[in-house]
């Protein structure tokens, strides 16, 4: 079974352990690296950290897939919810674990098609 294992969280837009100006109203782009438990590699797992108050300001709300909605910007917190979701990810192969994890978090693998299996 591969155990996937939260190696580092890191952002373009406010890279930890920096925080927004206002950390109850924000929306921020994070990718999660992410890769098997005692072994090596990482892959990219894209997702927005929001906020009740920043949404409550949008006039134009739709989906929600890659949205970690949080009272506030608190990288402890965030690093909390990956850790639950990656607890709930364990698959027979890397590959399970990634579309397992691209439920909720944008893969940078996603749709990916091996040129060998086209």
């Amino acid at each position: 079974m591969i155990i996937p294992e939260l190696r580092h969280i890191i952002s373009p837009d406010c890279d930890p352990p920096k925080l927004p100006p206002d950390p109850t109203d924000c929306v921020v782009y994070c990718q999660a690296l992410i890769g098997p438990k005692d072994d090596q590699g990482q892959e990219a797992f894209g997702f927005y950290v929001v906020t009740p108050k920043h949404l409550a300001g949008q006039t134009d709300l739709g989906w929600a897939r890659g949205f970690l909605i949080v009272p506030i910007l608190d990288w402890t917190i965030v690093q909390h919810h990956l850790e639950r979701l990656l607890a709930t990810a364990a698959r027979p192969t890397w590959r399970e674990v990634g579309e397992e994890l691209n439920k909720t978090l944008f893969w940078e693998f996603d749709n990916y098609v091996d040129a060998a299996e086209a």
